[in-house]
Protein backbone atom coordinates (compact mmCIF):
# COMPACT_ATOMS: atom_id res chain seq x y z
CA UNK A 1 0.00 0.00 0.00
CA UNK A 2 3.08 2.57 0.49
CA UNK A 3 4.59 1.92 -2.85
CA UNK A 4 1.35 2.36 -4.40
CA UNK A 5 0.27 5.30 -2.29
CA UNK A 6 4.04 6.94 -3.40
CA UNK A 7 2.76 5.96 -6.83
CA UNK A 8 -0.43 7.46 -6.88
CA UNK A 9 0.62 10.74 -5.05
CA UNK A 10 3.37 11.50 -8.42
CA UNK A 11 -0.01 11.45 -10.25
CA UNK A 12 -2.24 13.02 -7.65
CA UNK A 13 -0.13 15.54 -5.51
CA UNK A 14 -3.27 17.27 -4.64
CA UNK A 15 -4.90 13.88 -2.32
CA UNK A 16 -2.24 13.16 0.52
CA UNK A 17 -2.79 8.94 1.05
CA UNK A 18 -1.86 8.05 4.91
CA UNK A 19 -1.13 4.61 5.30
CA UNK A 20 -1.41 3.36 8.77
CA UNK A 21 0.20 0.50 10.53
CA UNK A 22 -1.34 -2.83 10.52
CA UNK A 23 -4.61 -2.89 11.68
CA UNK A 24 -5.46 -6.54 10.78
CA UNK A 25 -8.19 -7.10 8.39
CA UNK A 26 -11.01 -7.51 11.13
CA UNK A 27 -9.28 -3.99 12.29
CA UNK A 28 -9.16 -2.22 9.60
CA UNK A 29 -12.89 -3.28 8.35
CA UNK A 30 -14.23 -2.19 11.80
CA UNK A 31 -12.25 1.66 11.15
CA UNK A 32 -13.76 1.87 7.78
CA UNK A 33 -17.22 0.92 8.53
CA UNK A 34 -16.72 3.47 11.74
CA UNK A 35 -16.13 6.23 9.61
CA UNK A 36 -12.16 6.71 10.82
CA UNK A 37 -10.84 5.86 7.64
CA UNK A 38 -11.55 5.57 3.69
CA UNK A 39 -10.37 2.85 2.72
CA UNK A 40 -8.85 -0.26 4.08
CA UNK A 41 -7.69 -3.80 2.52
CA UNK A 42 -8.19 -7.28 3.73
CA UNK A 43 -6.71 -10.81 3.62
CA UNK A 44 -10.28 -12.52 3.47
CA UNK A 45 -13.92 -11.59 2.00
CA UNK A 46 -16.59 -9.51 3.80
CA UNK A 47 -18.34 -11.18 6.57
CA UNK A 48 -22.45 -10.92 5.88
CA UNK A 49 -22.32 -8.77 9.10
CA UNK A 50 -19.93 -6.62 7.36
CA UNK A 51 -21.76 -6.55 3.84
CA UNK A 52 -24.46 -5.50 5.93
CA UNK A 53 -23.22 -2.36 6.99
CA UNK A 54 -22.42 -1.26 3.36
CA UNK A 55 -19.22 -2.14 2.82
CA UNK A 56 -18.00 -3.89 -0.67
CA UNK A 57 -14.82 -6.23 -1.36
CA UNK A 58 -13.03 -6.56 -4.33
CA UNK A 59 -10.05 -8.87 -5.02
CA UNK A 60 -6.85 -6.86 -6.13
CA UNK A 61 -3.89 -8.94 -5.96
CA UNK A 62 -2.58 -12.61 -4.93
CA UNK A 63 0.71 -13.38 -3.47
CA UNK A 64 2.50 -16.58 -3.13
CA UNK A 65 2.23 -17.46 1.06
CA UNK A 66 5.55 -19.31 2.26
CA UNK A 67 7.31 -21.07 5.19
CA UNK A 68 9.98 -18.51 6.46
CA UNK A 69 12.96 -18.32 8.81
CA UNK A 70 15.57 -16.17 9.19
CA UNK A 71 18.28 -14.94 6.68
CA UNK A 72 20.86 -16.37 8.41
CA UNK A 73 19.28 -20.05 9.00
CA UNK A 74 20.76 -22.82 6.50
CA UNK A 75 17.62 -24.90 6.04
CA UNK A 76 16.47 -24.58 2.38
CA UNK A 77 13.51 -26.93 2.27
CA UNK A 78 10.71 -28.08 4.65
CA UNK A 79 8.52 -31.04 3.91
CA UNK A 80 4.89 -31.94 4.88
CA UNK A 81 5.99 -34.53 7.61
CA UNK A 82 8.36 -32.26 9.14
CA UNK A 83 6.06 -29.10 9.62
CA UNK A 84 3.20 -31.56 11.31
CA UNK A 85 5.56 -32.51 13.79
CA UNK A 86 7.68 -29.28 14.26
CA UNK A 87 3.97 -27.52 14.77
CA UNK A 88 2.71 -30.87 17.22
CA UNK A 89 5.93 -30.04 19.64
CA UNK A 90 6.93 -34.03 18.42
CA UNK A 91 10.30 -32.21 16.91
CA UNK A 92 11.59 -29.07 17.60
CA UNK A 93 14.99 -28.91 16.31
CA UNK A 94 16.52 -28.24 12.26
CA UNK A 95 18.27 -30.96 10.58
CA UNK A 96 21.56 -28.87 12.11
CA UNK A 97 20.29 -29.61 15.59
CA UNK A 98 19.36 -25.80 16.25
CA UNK A 99 15.98 -24.99 18.11
CA UNK A 100 12.93 -24.18 16.30
CA UNK A 101 11.00 -21.22 17.02
CA UNK A 102 7.86 -21.35 15.76
CA UNK A 103 6.19 -18.14 15.24
CA UNK A 104 2.17 -18.68 15.19
CA UNK A 105 -0.47 -16.22 14.24
CA UNK A 106 -3.63 -16.05 16.29
CA UNK A 107 -6.48 -18.52 15.74
CA UNK A 108 -8.54 -16.19 13.54
CA UNK A 109 -6.07 -15.42 11.17
CA UNK A 110 -6.96 -16.45 7.66
CA UNK A 111 -2.40 -17.85 8.01
CA UNK A 112 -3.72 -19.91 10.72
CA UNK A 113 -6.54 -21.10 8.56
CA UNK A 114 -4.67 -21.99 5.51
CA UNK A 115 -1.95 -24.02 7.36
CA UNK A 116 -4.22 -26.08 8.98
CA UNK A 117 -6.81 -26.65 5.59
CA UNK A 118 -2.92 -28.54 4.28
CA UNK A 119 -3.75 -31.82 5.33
CA UNK A 120 -5.68 -33.43 8.47
CA UNK A 121 -2.05 -33.92 10.12
CA UNK A 122 -1.72 -30.63 9.45
CA UNK A 123 -5.10 -29.15 11.33
CA UNK A 124 -4.39 -31.58 14.30
CA UNK A 125 -0.75 -30.26 14.78
CA UNK A 126 -1.82 -26.49 14.28
CA UNK A 127 -4.55 -27.67 16.95
CA UNK A 128 -1.86 -28.35 19.33
CA UNK A 129 0.78 -25.77 18.36
CA UNK A 130 -2.31 -23.15 19.73
CA UNK A 131 -2.03 -24.56 23.09
CA UNK A 132 1.45 -24.36 23.39
CA UNK A 133 1.52 -21.38 25.99
CA UNK A 134 5.90 -21.29 25.21
CA UNK A 135 5.23 -20.47 21.66
CA UNK A 136 5.31 -16.92 20.17
CA UNK A 137 1.92 -15.50 18.76
CA UNK A 138 2.58 -12.53 16.11
CA UNK A 139 -0.73 -10.54 16.27
CA UNK A 140 -0.55 -8.55 13.10
CA UNK A 141 1.47 -9.40 9.63
CA UNK A 142 3.94 -6.82 10.49
CA UNK A 143 4.81 -8.54 14.31
CA UNK A 144 4.78 -11.63 12.71
CA UNK A 145 7.94 -10.45 9.83
CA UNK A 146 10.01 -9.04 12.64
CA UNK A 147 9.85 -11.83 14.58
CA UNK A 148 10.54 -14.30 11.40
CA UNK A 149 13.63 -11.94 10.79
CA UNK A 150 14.75 -11.36 14.37
CA UNK A 151 14.28 -14.83 16.37
CA UNK A 152 17.24 -17.38 15.53
CA UNK A 153 16.13 -20.13 14.34
CA UNK A 154 12.33 -18.80 13.03
CA UNK A 155 9.68 -20.69 11.29
CA UNK A 156 6.54 -19.25 10.01
CA UNK A 157 4.27 -18.71 7.63
CA UNK A 158 4.61 -14.83 5.26
CA UNK A 159 3.54 -13.77 2.22
CA UNK A 160 6.19 -13.69 -0.44
CA UNK A 161 5.12 -10.05 -1.45
CA UNK A 162 5.59 -8.83 2.26
CA UNK A 163 9.08 -9.82 1.92
CA UNK A 164 9.81 -8.38 -1.13
CA UNK A 165 7.85 -4.71 -0.56
CA UNK A 166 9.03 -4.56 3.05
CA UNK A 167 12.61 -5.72 2.18
CA UNK A 168 12.64 -8.18 4.90
CA UNK A 169 15.46 -10.61 5.80
CA UNK A 170 13.95 -13.52 5.34
CA UNK A 171 14.52 -16.97 3.65
CA UNK A 172 11.73 -18.52 1.85
CA UNK A 173 11.70 -22.35 2.16
CA UNK A 174 10.74 -23.99 -0.75
CA UNK A 175 7.89 -25.99 0.80
CA UNK A 176 8.46 -30.24 -0.58
CA UNK A 177 11.02 -29.02 -3.01
CA UNK A 178 8.60 -26.80 -4.35
CA UNK A 179 9.07 -22.95 -4.26
CA UNK A 180 6.75 -20.29 -3.71
CA UNK A 181 7.10 -18.11 -6.15
CA UNK A 182 4.49 -15.59 -8.47
CA UNK A 183 5.59 -17.89 -11.33
CA UNK A 184 4.63 -21.25 -10.08
CA UNK A 185 1.62 -19.20 -8.36
CA UNK A 186 0.07 -18.42 -11.96
CA UNK A 187 1.36 -21.97 -13.46
CA UNK A 188 -0.45 -23.36 -11.11
CA UNK A 189 1.90 -25.69 -9.40
CA UNK A 190 1.92 -23.93 -5.73
CA UNK A 191 -1.73 -23.95 -4.31
CA UNK A 192 -0.25 -21.75 -1.79
CA UNK A 193 -1.30 -17.96 -1.81
CA UNK A 194 -3.11 -15.04 -0.11
CA UNK A 195 -6.03 -13.26 -1.85
CA UNK A 196 -5.70 -9.10 -0.86
CA UNK A 197 -9.03 -7.73 -0.71
CA UNK A 198 -9.65 -3.53 -1.07
CA UNK A 199 -12.75 -2.53 0.81
CA UNK A 200 -15.06 0.49 0.42
CA UNK A 201 -18.32 1.78 2.31
CA UNK A 202 -21.01 2.64 0.39
CA UNK A 203 -20.02 6.37 -0.09
CA UNK A 204 -16.21 6.71 -0.59
CA UNK A 205 -15.21 10.16 -0.32
CA UNK A 206 -13.70 11.26 -3.92
CA UNK A 207 -9.98 10.71 -2.55
CA UNK A 208 -10.81 7.12 -2.14
CA UNK A 209 -12.11 6.87 -5.38
CA UNK A 210 -9.75 7.70 -6.49
CA UNK A 211 -7.46 6.19 -5.45
CA UNK A 212 -9.59 2.85 -5.76
CA UNK A 213 -9.34 3.80 -9.32
CA UNK A 214 -5.51 4.10 -9.52
CA UNK A 215 -5.27 0.61 -7.66
CA UNK A 216 -6.42 -1.05 -10.68
CA UNK A 217 -5.00 1.04 -13.40
CA UNK A 218 -2.02 0.06 -15.30
CA UNK A 219 -0.21 2.11 -13.40
CA UNK A 220 -0.99 0.39 -10.18
CA UNK A 221 -1.03 -2.85 -11.50
CA UNK A 222 2.36 -2.47 -12.90
CA UNK A 223 3.71 -1.44 -8.91
CA UNK A 224 2.03 -5.00 -7.69
CA UNK A 225 3.24 -6.81 -10.64
CA UNK A 226 6.96 -5.46 -9.30
CA UNK A 227 6.15 -6.48 -5.89
CA UNK A 228 5.62 -10.19 -5.69
CA UNK A 229 2.30 -9.66 -6.65
CA UNK A 230 -0.78 -11.68 -9.09
CA UNK A 231 -2.47 -8.64 -10.20
CA UNK A 232 -6.79 -9.72 -10.11
CA UNK A 233 -8.21 -9.18 -13.69
CA UNK A 234 -10.03 -5.96 -14.59
CA UNK A 235 -13.51 -6.98 -14.23
CA UNK A 236 -12.75 -7.02 -10.75
CA UNK A 237 -12.22 -3.47 -10.18
CA UNK A 238 -15.19 -2.35 -8.29
CA UNK A 239 -17.97 -0.12 -10.58
CA UNK A 240 -18.23 3.20 -8.91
Amino acid sequence: MRLLANAFTKIRPDIHVIVLPSLGSGGGIAALAAGKIGLSVSARPLKKAEQDKGLRASEYARTPIVFATRHDNPAENITLDQIASLYSGERQTWPDGTPVRLILRPESESDTKLISAISPAMEAAMKTALQRKELHVAINDQDNATALEKIPGSLGLIALAQIMTEERRIKPLTFNRLAGTVETLRAGKYPYAKTHYVVINSQPTPEAQAFLKFIYSPEGQEVLSASGYIVADAASNPKM
